[in-house]
């Protein structure tokens, strides 16, 4: 089983502001709000989608990013919710709006 751990700073740093496992099907609001500006994946399955939400109801039309996993990595972070990028261990696609970094509001894992 992965873990997911969410931070308040960029690049893994500062306060840790909450901790999930990667099981499919979850749909909820992070325990505090625009609080998340990255995250650190701990042997995440591989094809595990995390979506971040800046809406609360996880509307698609205010900025959203969704993290596909490739391959399992034993720690991988996520240093911005605010870049689309392409590399061996994840596929980070960002749907801009106004800005999604302190702004996450509502988190699925797929």
């Amino acid at each position: 089983m992965g873990i997911i751990v969410f931070y308040e700073g960029n690049n893994g740093t500062e306060n840790i502001v909450q901790t999930v496992e990667d099981t499919p099907g979850q749909d909820f609001k992070p325990v505090k709000n625009d609080e998340i500006r990255s995250m650190k994946l701990y042997g995440v399955r591989q094809g595990c989608e995390i979506t971040v939400y800046d809406s609360p109801d996880a509307a698609t039309n205010d900025d959203f990013t969704i993290v596909n996993v490739k391959k399992i990595s034993p720690e991988y972070t996520v240093g911005t919710f605010e870049k689309s990028y392409d590399d061996d261990t994840v596929t980070v696609s960002f749907i801009n709006n106004n800005g999604l970094d302190g702004k996450i509001s509502r988190i699925k894992i797929k």
